[in-house]
């Protein structure tokens, strides 16, 4: 697997843990790992572990299929204020919103790959709209595919 994820994770780790010392519980890294079962009969499971530095969360570490993928959470934009995005490696992987005390209790949307447009092949469930893969008009892009969605806490 990749280095470059590991890295990431490493580096925000470390800055985070930088940042904690001497300082309040607000600072202290959390870790919990939540189980879900995915798809229209819940038989895919998927397991996150959640790193969180006091009640908000970081970084995602997503186990699918016997490979763990490395995201951080994204918070550049306003969907983040009713929604989770954790990017990685290629991956997305999005759930309801969510902090350390309700993490357990909030479902998960979808597990999505970035192909190159063209390159995309039909997962189980399709692939995302180009809409939200910034292609239009038969230019160049990156579609995502579906990997996994409609996942609920199991």
């Amino acid at each position: 697997m990749n280095r470059i994820p590991t890295l990431i994770f490493a580096s925000v780790a470390t800055i985070a843990l930088a940042g904690c010392a001497g300082s309040s519980d607000s600072r202290e890294l959390t870790q919990k790992m939540v189980e879900y079962e995915c798809g229209p009969g819940g038989e895919q499971p998927l397991t996150v572990q959640y790193t969180f530095q006091g009640t908000e969360a970081l970084s995602a570490r997503v186990v699918h299929m016997n490979q763990a993928v490395e995201m951080v959470r994204v918070t550049s934009n306003h969907a983040d204020m009713v929604a989770n995005t954790f990017r990685g490696a290629g991956y997305t992987w999005t759930t309801g919103a969510f902090d350390i005390d309700n993490v357990e209790d909030v479902d998960g949307d979808m597990l999505t790959q970035a192909a190159p447009v063209g390159a995309a092949q039909s997962g189980n469930y399709g692939t995302v709209s180009d809409r939200y893969a910034g292609t239009h008009g038969g230019q160049t892009g990156v579609v995502g595919t579906v990997l996994l969605r409609d996942c609920r806490v199991s």
